[in-house]
């Protein structure tokens, strides 16, 4: 639905809450790929989501979770308890989209400067929390490193790319991402209460897995030509992003708790990870630690 138009809204008393439950759908769920052909890894991994609509819809949120505590503290206490839901559903989902944003390629120069505005953002952000491993774990998750003169001239390319860019890319993505307003709380409530398919997501990660392991030995063990080569190469990538996908919706879902299993099968599907994607799986544990703390200490009523 559309927020309300109404922008002198004074508290939640004055807000027309939809009861309507519609699906609620975050940045990596909407590109998890089910039961995929060898083709359907290179679709995905031509057209990976956009990051600059990334960024957008997560600043959305961020709106919509500002919106919420300014109307809340002008609210009864019971009302507030009554929707908790909503704010820890924005949470969630902007926390999923910053993973997205450090997991995924930078397809353009406008997709570079959201990923390094983002990751200067939750940079910020962590300042005020107390873990200290929080701000190094962000720079190496979004490759953020101090400005030299033979950086800067990249970085100021890729904002004026953005400034040109970001309205078309915008509308041009194609992602089944949900934006929501603090009005959809029926959504958001069934949200936070449904836990993901853990289950599904690991069988998900060792499909893709299993598929990437026959690629790379393809890509070894035939003989392919130059057009085929690639073909394989980019399906090999696609399978491996999509089990990364996996892996991080089940690390950063606050309803997960075996955490052996999870290190047992990232350390299998991911032996030899990058300093970035490291810093990512890390910072993907580091925020479900943090959202199962904040649904103890706000429990839904």
């Amino acid at each position: 639905m559309t927020a309300s138009t109404h922008s002198d809204l004074l508290s939640l008393h004055h807000v027309l809450f939809d009861t309507t439950v519609r699906p609620v759908i975050s940045e990596l769920a909407a590109m998890q790929l089910d039961h995929p052909s060898d083709g359907d890894y290179i679709a995905f991994i031509r057209n990976t989501p956009s990051l600059v609509a990334i960024a957008a819809r997560c600043a959305q949120r961020s709106q919509e979770l500002e919106r919420f505590i300014r109307l809340a503290e002008a609210s009864a206490p019971f009302l507030v308890r009554e929707h908790v839901s909503t704010p820890q559903a924005f949470a969630m989902l902007s926390e999923d989209a910053t993973l997205a944003l450090a997991l995924l390629p930078a397809r353009t120069a406008a997709d570079q400067h959201s990923r390094r505005e983002h990751g200067f953002a939750l940079i910020r952000a962590v300042h005020e929390l107390d873990d200290p491993t929080l701000e190094s774990l962000s720079r190496a998750a979004f490759g953020i490193e101090p400005l030299s003169t033979m950086t800067a001239g990249a970085v100021a390319t890729n904002a004026l790319a953005h400034a040109v860019a970001s309205y078309r890319e915008i509308d041009a993505s194609h992602s089944t991402a949900t934006v929501h307003h603090i009005e959809d709380a029926a959504s958001l409530r069934s949200f936070i209460e449904q836990a993901p398919d853990f289950e599904g997501l690991y069988r998900a990660v060792q499909v893709h897995a299993r598929a990437a392991d026959r690629l790379a030995e393809s890509l070894v063990g035939s003989d392919l030509g130059h057009e085929e080569h690639q073909q394989v190469a980019m399906a090999l990538e696609g399978a491996r992003l999509q089990a990364r996908i996996a892996l991080l919706r089940i690390a950063m879902s606050p309803a997960h708790g075996d955490l052996d299993r999870w290190d047992k099968l990232a350390a299998q599907v991911i032996p030899h990870p990058t300093p970035q994607l490291a810093a990512t799986l890390t910072l993907a544990q580091k925020m479900a630690v943090s959202l199962r703390e904040m649904l103890a200490a706000h429990p839904l009523v």
